[in-house]
């Protein structure tokens, strides 16, 4: 197993690439093959910010299961 630091690192950066992907499909799928990189990195900034908040509600929605899980366990 890598050390912590690293792993995250590696997270990071398959976060990064998936990312990078999506633009590039989205793009693809309305015919654009090139746009300024200024564009390019202001697409990667709102994408990283939409992907943060998913995760947010995400990591929401499972602790939410979890409790509601515990305590259905727990009446019946």
């Amino acid at each position: 197993m890598k050390n912590p630091t690293q792993e995250i690192e590696h997270l990071r950066e398959v976060i990064s690439k998936n990312q990078e992907k999506l633009i590039g499909d989205i793009l693809q799928h309305v015919e654009i093959y090139e746009i300024k990189e200024e564009q390019y990195n202001k697409m990667l900034v709102a994408l990283n910010k939409y992907t943060k908040e998913t995760f947010r509600i995400t990591k929401a929605i499972e602790a939410q299961e979890i409790i509601e899980k515990v305590l259905i366990t727990r009446l019946t």
